[in-house]
């Protein structure tokens, strides 16, 4: 199998059609349909499927296609990351992060990148999860901390920590003293919770729904600061606990576990498939990674580190 066979699939996925994907190969048509009936001979698979208007890819060359992104997007990073052992990161990174996160981790990773890499300039944007999820998509994003992504075409991620959401209460609230509470005696709660976009009232919906709990929900609340308040004024949420430790600790904020079901969710790195990451994105990733997981080594960030971050 020759990288070039797979650079012709993606050509004519992205392009829709045989023509269309020869001149932007800079390929004759006979020679593209040769590369790609050397592809199909291969895997003894249909990948394409003509029509009067273009091409479509089959289901089975779907399958093909997202390899074909990843087995490039690994040639692309072996060959960046060999360039990086002998020159200086250099250049503009754009890097989303959840409200959940930014607060917590953006002024130690500026701190590094100028330590370290000072020619790296960092752009950070602070965003709910389903408009960073989107920016990365468009390409106005490298890179993005998001979390129990789903695969979607074009996105790649990686694990780098589990953690819990929890129920926040004030610290005067009549649940403040328990040490666990069940999902399903939250139906009598009136909670306040970031609106259907963010991924954490995402993940609460599903997991409620398929436990049969209805929960009330009395506002919609896309402020971290808001929520926070809400909280201390005796509204609860379920929300991750690393930005309100110090509420937890000053006991003006209880963090409640949740049982059955015990709820967690996995941080991820997102990025662009289709990109050929810069020395730069590739620098702020692997500080952006190390610094997260010191953070839950020291007992900073709640939570445990993935399995495949694990020592």
């Amino acid at each position: 199998m020759e990288l070039r066979d797979l650079r012709t699939l993606i050509g004519i996925a992205e392009s829709g059609s045989l023509s269309g994907a020869a001149r932007k190969l800079n390929l004759t048509q006979p020679a593209l349909s040769a590369s790609l009936k050397r592809l199909e001979d291969e895997l003894k698979v249909q990948l394409v499927a003509r029509h009067s208007r273009g091409a479509d890819v089959t289901e089975e060359g779907k399958f093909v296609l997202q390899k074909a992104y990843a087995i490039l997007h690994d040639v692309a990073d072996m060959t960046t990351v060999a360039q990086d052992l002998i020159e200086e990161p250099i250049g503009d990174v754009r890097l989303g992060l959840p409200t959940t996160v930014a607060g917590g981790i953006t002024a130690e990773l500026v701190h590094r990148l100028c330590t370290r890499h000072p020619l790296v300039r960092l752009h950070v944007i602070e965003a709910m999860s389903g408009v960073l999820v989107e920016q990365l998509q468009l390409g106005r994003l490298d890179m993005a901390i998001l979390f129990d992504i789903q695969p979607m075409a074009g996105l790649r991620s990686e694990p780098i920590l589990i953690e819990e959401p929890r129920l926040l209460v004030s610290g005067s609230h009549e649940l403040a003293s328990r040490k666990q509470i069940r999902l399903d005696e939250l139906d009598q709660l009136e909670l306040v919770m970031p609106s259907q976009v963010h991924s954490i009232r995402g993940l609460i919906d599903r997991i409620s729904k398929s436990e049969g709990v209805s929960l009330k929900i009395i506002a919609d609340v896309d402020s971290f600061p808001g929520i926070v308040s809400l909280v201390q004024k005796g509204y609860p949420t379920i929300f991750p606990t690393y930005l309100v430790r110090e509420h937890i600790e000053r006991g003006t904020i209880a963090a409640i576990p949740l049982v059955q079901p015990r709820i967690d969710w996995t941080l991820h790195l997102a990025t662009r498939q289709d990109s050929v990451r810069p020395r730069a994105s590739l620098a702020t990733a692997r500080l952006l990674i190390d610094l997260c997981s010191e953070l839950v080594v020291n007992g900073i960030w709640p939570g445990r580190l993935h399995p495949r971050r694990a020592p």
